[in-house]
């Protein structure tokens, strides 16, 4: 057999392999796979706590109940990691305060008292009813981060966790995502965005 008899037996197997290594696509579109991120939890249940919030009003938890929420611990004068953690929140605010709601817990109380507070919520745009700033006793907020939350004991107001704590609407801890890891808040946003 000649090399031009050849030619046409060779791309018809040419046209056979190729059609057959097309991957079917999902209904939704090609990437439809990628929009699903499952979370880890439900890991344990968080227990309930009380403090003041930016207000000067009463903040029990268990007014969290019903909806997802996202916990965070900072203090006013930290000038390092709490400013871009709450840039972040921020922009997380923005896109997603009509789902979920924020609570952030100083580790600071002694000093940022509700004045202190207010003009912190103001100065990153948290939206009244959707991010709340909390203080809390010393002790209490330092029981409630490592058995409440079991994040680091912040026996110093710089040591603190800077991970958002993702609890569902039944109070249950669902997963943890570091704020200055850009593939953790990007696979965070995923988790909002399917809620």
């Amino acid at each position: 057999m000649g090399i031009h008899a050849l030619r046409p037996f060779a791309l018809a197997s040419l046209f056979i392999l190729l059609i057959g290594c097309e991957q079917p696509k999902e209904q939704g579109g090609a990437d439809a796979s990628n929009t699903t991120v499952q979370l880890r939890g439900p890991m344990r249940d968080v227990p309930e706590f009380h403090g003041v919030d930016e207000q000067g009003r009463p903040f029990a938890a268990t007014s969290m109940k019903g909806r997802f929420w996202l916990a965070s611990f900072f203090f006013t004068s930290c000038e390092s990691v709490c400013p871009a953690l709450n840039t972040v929140q921020a922009e997380l605010q923005r896109e997603f305060g009509s789902t979920i709601r924020f609570v952030s817990i100083t580790t600071d109380p002694d000093n940022d008292t509700q004045e202190r507070l207010l003009a912190y919520a103001e100065r990153f745009g948290a939206r009244k009813g959707t991010w709340t700033f909390v203080r809390m006793p010393t002790d209490s907020m330092r029981a409630l981060a490592v058995r409440g939350f079991t994040v680091m004991e912040p026996t110093d107001p710089s040591m603190h966790s800077t991970r958002f704590v993702l609890v569902d609407d039944q109070m249950r801890i669902r997963d943890y995502f570091d704020s200055a890891d850009t593939a953790e808040v990007t696979r965070l946003k995923t988790v909002l965005r399917g809620l």
